[in-house]
């Protein structure tokens, strides 16, 4: 067991390594090659193009009420997006990810432990115009607060993302007034209990039927609809997202019901002064039958990025999670974060950070840093 999981940390290790090295000798050597002779290829198909983000975190439970949750937890995330486009309607893209697949045992120190790569979306696309369908395993659209922002503000909000899922969908993209855009998307789908589920390296085993839970059904009777805008009123900047969520209960389940909930997010990205840029995001969620239990769980998420120079970042995020107890009662979770680090040109950035957690009753603090590379080819 020892050394499947030293073999497992030195591929992951590899595969992190290998992104880093490539991505800035592509740069060099094939970005500007491409560039140059973007003019003659520019009308053949197919085409292949990805987006790349390596991450590395370290964060150490400096103290807590709960002395198993003192500890150092260091691990990488790597997520590749292809896309090959075979004409100029008809695409095939994915997301295959590298990330942690199992827990440690409680108290235990972990170093890019329990890594594990599988695809998170295989789907094949077809766009024309402002509309597009789809059809595969994707992530329906619900809620935004569970992206990037910091290095732990998502990490509440990524309760109710949904992901992994099969089936098809489509979207339809609408011109307002004063250059403003709406987007409507709708989809149907069930829990993805194909090979996909199963993941190399680490094997965090393949979803089956029989293990239950919302959405899992293998038939359409989930959905999710949501609407997403731009500039709204024509003020530059100013974004919205509303979303819908019906997961039927799970076939395997005794208990529980349908998960039904919503979600609405308003974001405002705005210059402050020539130097300094202000991104807020206010986000409600409100789920029913979480995860097609008998619990209801209400999240709100606010979170404030100042980026000075264009470089330089400070992040402070805060989300209270309630969850109304079926039998009576009520469990009141809160995170906040402060972060703040440093961009640079080639799409590096470096973030420490400081993170205070209320889960049950039990408060921790953490320390940590996190080095994430984006970029694209």
């Amino acid at each position: 067991m020892l050394q499947k999981a030293k073999v497992s940390r030195l591929v992951t290790i590899g595969l992190m390594g290998g992104a880093l090295l490539l991505s800035p000798s592509y740069a060099i050597a094939g970005g500007a090659e491409s560039a140059t002779n973007s003019g003659k290829s520019s009308s053949a198909f197919p085409k292949f193009s990805a987006e790349v983000v390596t991450e590395f975190q370290i964060e150490e439970g400096t103290s807590s009420d709960d002395p198993n949750n003192e500890r150092n937890n260091t691990f990488g995330r790597i997520e590749v997006a292809p896309t090959v486009q075979f004409t100029p309607n008809i695409s095939v893209d994915g997301v295959l990810v590298v990330e942690p697949v199992q827990d440690g045992a409680p108290g235990e120190d972990l170093f890019v432990d329990n890594e594990g790569a599988f695809f998170e979306e295989l789907k094949v696309n077809y766009t024309k115009d402002n509309w597009s369908v789809f059809a595969g395993k994707f992530n329906p659209g619900f809620g935004t607060a569970w992206d990037f922002r910091g290095v732990w503000g998502e990490d509440f909000a990524e309760d109710y993302e949904i992901t992994e899922k099969l089936g098809f969908g489509g979207s339809y993209t609408m011109e307002g007034q004063k250059n403003a855009t709406h987007t409507l998307s709708a989809s149907t789908f069930y829990t993805d209990t194909s090979f996909l589920t199963q993941s190399k390296i680490t094997d965090r085993g393949r979803v089956k039927k029989s293990d239950g839970g919302a959405g899992n059904t293998e038939d359409f009777s989930s959905y999710a609809v949501s609407l997403d805008g731009e500039n709204l009123g024509g003020t530059k900047g100013l974004s919205y997202h509303l979303g819908y969520r019906h997961l039927a209960k799970g076939d395997a389940d005794v208990i529980g019901d349908d998960e039904k909930g919503m979600a609405a997010s308003l974001r405002y990205v705005v210059p402050v002064t020539s130097r300094v840029e202000a991104d807020m995001l206010l986000e409600y969620a409100d789920i029913d039958n979480f995860e097609g239990g008998l619990d209801d769980r209400t999240y709100m998420t606010a979170s404030l990025i100042a980026r000075i120079d264009e470089n330089w970042n400070v992040t402070i995020a805060m989300t209270d999670r309630e969850t109304d107890l079926n039998g009576g009662g009520e469990i009141d979770d809160n995170l906040t974060q402060v972060s703040g680090g440093y961009t640079f040109d080639n799409g590096l950035s470096l973030e420490v950070g400081f993170k205070d957690v209320e889960e049950a009753g039990v408060q921790t603090d953490t320390i940590g840093a996190l080095a994430r590379y984006a970029y694209d080819f």
